[in-house]
């Protein structure tokens, strides 16, 4: 029920707003805001993550399994951050809909990963419902990530799906690894992977055409 009404509220929201002609957000007030509420998110899984290890007897599998862990939430800052900024130029983002309800995905998928990082520390999840875990986490994340640039910078959609795909699908082949922090280590060449990747063939292209000069 509860989900059914916020789900409710965002379509009356964004129908209202498309049919009364609002008029158009601040870009870059609006997508600094947007940045800080995922900055916080971010913090909060990270204080989670910590808070629920102080009492554990530390061994060399949840030792690596913590390093690949934090490892993992540095490179979804940069993932997040590293273009972050276009945003406020894009053209075609006069009301900012997508960009709001994008997030909606990525909040998910970083409360997802958060506590994926800290089940693989503690070893106390079966490699099936890790597997359903990662995955859907990761997903969620790109979803909340790369819809408003798959939207607004039709340059970049080939890069995006390709370099997307890829990481989920290294995620996908280490859910098949016998342990959960030998998965999380897969898990986190994928986003190396995607680290490189975007700044080497996506980030090149140019999107001029399709951004505001200030």
């Amino acid at each position: 029920m509860l989900i059914g009404g916020i789900v409710f509220e965002m379509a009356v929201v964004a129908f209202i707003t498309r049919k009364a002609d609002a008029d158009p957000i601040h870009k870059e007030h609006f997508v600094e805001r947007i940045g800080l509420l995922s900055i916080i998110l971010l913090g909060e899984s990270v204080i989670s993550l910590v808070g629920g290890l102080r009492d554990i007897e530390w061994t060399m599998p949840n030792m690596l399994a913590a390093v690949a862990g934090f490892i993992m939430i540095g490179q979804i800052w940069w993932i997040y951050f590293d273009s972050f900024h276009v945003l406020e130029k894009i053209k075609s983002m006069k009301h900012g809909l997508t960009l709001l309800y994008s997030h909606v995905f990525l909040a998910m998928g970083l409360v997802i990963l958060a506590n994926l990082i800290r089940h693989a520390i503690l070893h106390d999840l079966y490699m099936t419902d890790f597997k359903i875990l990662a995955v859907t986490g990761l997903v969620f994340f790109y979803l909340g990530k790369q819809i408003p640039y798959y939207v607004g910078l039709p340059p970049y959609r080939k890069n995006i799906l390709i370099n997307s795909s890829i990481c989920v699908a290294i995620t996908v082949g280490s859910s098949f690894l016998p342990e959960p922090e030998y998965a999380l280590l897969g898990m986190t060449a994928g986003m190396a992977f995607y680290t490189f990747s975007n700044l080497r063939w996506t980030l090149t292209k140019d999107v001029s055409q399709y951004l505001e000069k200030h």
